[in-house]
């Protein structure tokens, strides 16, 4: 890990986002090389969300505002959201979150105790008004995409599944090859007035979390104060570049929220036949695309796992009969899903050539001239070694499935 580099300067060499005054600050347009990162995380948790039995949803990102008084988000999260839309003398809002919505899907009809934990995910686009002197590239924005999840569970069970959901959090973390994260316990304040709900219910949910933290042996600290409104929470909290130095920010988090479920009317029958609350669990393992990039970018100072390289072969021909070779295997190369870019500069330098091809941090380069050519063998620089191989599409993608399959 680095931490050396500020991740607004390794995207602006990786062509990853922009941001334009046009749109307004804190608005990220995402860039082809971005747009693989992307969407390449969604692939990598949406599958682990798939076998831990999540369902998807997709819901609007903007609602009523009496969704939003019913949620508190208007009582104690207004200053963080845009302001209002008019429209046929009703107000909508740009929603902070995304748990709103779900609560809904839930309340669409009766749930039995039977399909409990009900556990739904969704990349939700979210909007918050951050000041202006808070943003800072892709770290701190005014628009984001989370990777939202919330799980409605009978209480009792509370526990098991949040230590279920530690889990992915850690497994992700561990097959994404980051470490280094810190565990917070984030509790409510009792002389605050943004902490609403029983005393003895957030203190009971503290125990819940803070149980799960100790039976994971996680080392963890506690804070008062920095709960949600709604509920306790494990923030899981990473380092990022700021000022020279590594700052620690949270990244994502695990809270038990024990107040929606009686705020939107949410129930369950349970086994009795009796109609329950569920307590709800809201969780984002890669926390939002904007600030889990920059985090990625300075923790691997840009050299991205291989699944996640925009450029995962980078070729340098020699010659036009080279060109033509290599225009060859990208096309072999990019029907087998492997992301190759040529470089078809000719007329420059080849060193002058590498020196800007590695702006983009390939996973790997090629250098094709005559010797390769009258060989048919070649070196493939990765970073940390050389790989000689046979000069043919068969031998590439044999090379980068092994590369795939450590992923």
């Amino acid at each position: 890990m680095s931490y050396q580099v500020d991740h607004r300067s390794l995207a602006e060499e990786m062509e990853l986002y922009f941001f334009d005054e046009q749109i307004g600050g804190g608005l990220s347009v995402w860039l082809p090389n971005g747009m693989i990162i992307r969407e390449e995380l969604e692939k990598f948790i949406k599958e682990k969300e798939f076998r831990e039995g999540y369902q998807r949803v997709s819901s609007p990102p903007l609602g009523r505002s009496s969704l939003y008084e019913k949620s508190g988000h208007l009582k104690f999260y207004k200053n963080d959201m845009y302001p209002p839309l008019s429209m046929e003398h009703q107000d909508f809002y740009l929603r902070p979150m995304n748990c709103p919505h779900h609560h809904l899907v839930f309340g669409v009809r009766p749930r039995s105790y039977r399909e409990l934990p009900f556990r739904i995910a969704e990349y939700g686009q979210v909007f918050r008004q951050e000041p202006s002197g808070s943003l800072h590239g892709l770290r701190r924005v005014r628009g984001l995409c989370q990777n939202d999840g919330h799980i409605y569970v009978e209480p009792s069970k509370s526990k098991e599944e949040i230590k279920r959901v530690l889990d992915l959090h850690l497994e992700s973390y561990r097959d994404l090859g980051v470490s280094g994260f810190q565990f917070r316990l984030s509790k409510h304040d009792p002389a605050s007035s943004e902490f609403e709900g029983q005393k003895e219910l957030w203190i009971l949910c503290e125990n819940i979390l803070r149980e799960c933290l100790v039976e994971k042996n996680l080392e963890f600290y506690e804070e008062a104060g920095e709960a949600a409104f709604y509920g306790p929470k494990i923030d899981i909290q990473m380092r990022f570049y700021s000022n020279d130095k590594p700052k620690v920010e949270s990244m994502s988090s695990i809270q038990l929220d024990f107040l929606s479920a009686e705020r939107f009317s949410l129930k369950y029958k349970n086994a009795e036949g009796q109609l329950k609350a569920p307590y709800i669990i809201h969780r984002a393992p890669l926390g939002s695309h904007e600030r889990f990039v920059a985090m990625l970018l300075e923790y691997f100072d840009g050299l991205l796992p291989y699944f996640l390289c925009p450029v995962q072969l980078q070729i340098y021909p020699l010659s036009e009969l080279a060109l033509e070779k290599s225009l060859q295997f990208k096309n072999d190369l990019i029907k087998k899903g492997i992301r190759v870019h040529v470089d078809e500069k000719l007329g420059s330098s080849l060193s002058k050539r590498m020196v800007l091809g590695n702006k983009v941090r390939p996973f790997s380069m090629l250098v094709l001239g005559e010797r390769e050519l009258k060989e048919m063998s070649a070196q493939l620089m990765l970073r940390h070694e050389e790989v000689a191989l046979p000069l043919s599409s068969e031998a590439l993608i044999n090379r980068f499935r092994e590369y795939k399959q450590d992923c």
